[in-house]
């Protein structure tokens, strides 16, 4: 029988089970993405909110397992309008592409980072994080890119364009979209300072095209959300 005790999670998901159960899909540290049931949850006056770091226990025989006790370790955080997309939209990330129970304590640090940042920065700077956020999932997932030099193995020119081949890097392109500079901004992962807006959609459709051959065919339900797609 399988029993731990007070780990580090996120809740990413949950729906109706049974009679007055809830299936809950929790990303934790040292875990990595579980499905526990919540017995009794949907009566239950105190509701698991999504977007809070929490110290979840649980138990049990075979795969499905069952939480025994949850604790809050955060601030209250009520996300709205944008910022619960974006939140809603990295989770279905981490819902739909990691493997169960497979760790990626990196990942979590940078979950853990999106979510108490968010709602406090400016449109430009919230989809600048969460490109970052989408480079770094790709990385723990084996996809990264070098964003130090092209495939020649040149250092990335800060004023010249480059075009993107898939599996292979940046090659420099005078017609290319990406800025040098952009890539550079990419390497150094400082959320401040963001592309300009027309830069900031070339490293949007950048990283969906990253993210298109891992997701297959099924469109994310978030991305429907929102009048400008992330």
């Amino acid at each position: 029988m399988t029993k731990v005790e007070l780990t580090p999670a996120f809740l990413i998901h949950r729906r109706a089970f049974k009679d007055s159960s809830l299936l809950l899909d929790f990303f934790t540290r040292d875990f990595g993405k579980i499905r526990l049931v919540g017995r009794g949850l949907r009566s239950s006056k105190t509701h698991i909110q999504m977007f809070q770091h929490l110290s979840i226990s649980f138990s049990g025989r075979g795969e499905l397992k069952a939480l025994s006790h949850w604790e809050i370790d955060d601030v209250p955080r009520n996300f709205k309008g944008e910022e619960l997309i974006l939140g809603m939209y990295v989770n279905e990330l981490i819902s739909r592409l990691l493997q169960e129970q497979d760790p990626y304590s990196g990942l979590f640090e940078r979950y853990q980072q999106f979510v108490s940042q968010v709602g406090h920065l400016k449109q430009s700077a919230r989809h600048w994080h969460l490109r970052i956020f989408e480079n770094n999932l790709l990385t723990e997932l084996g996809y990264g890119i070098d964003f130090e030099t092209d495939i020649n193995g040149n250092e990335i020119n800060l004023n010249s364009y480059y075009e993107y081949q898939p599996q292979a890097g940046f090659i420099p392109n005078s017609l290319g979209k990406i800025s040098g500079k952009s890539i550079n901004q990419l390497l150094l992962e400082v959320i401040e300072n963001s592309p300009n807006s027309q830069q900031l959609k070339v490293c949007r459709d950048l990283n969906r095209q990253r993210l298109r051959s891992l997701l297959g065919d099924k469109p994310l339900k978030s991305r429907s959300l929102f009048f400008t797609k992330p």
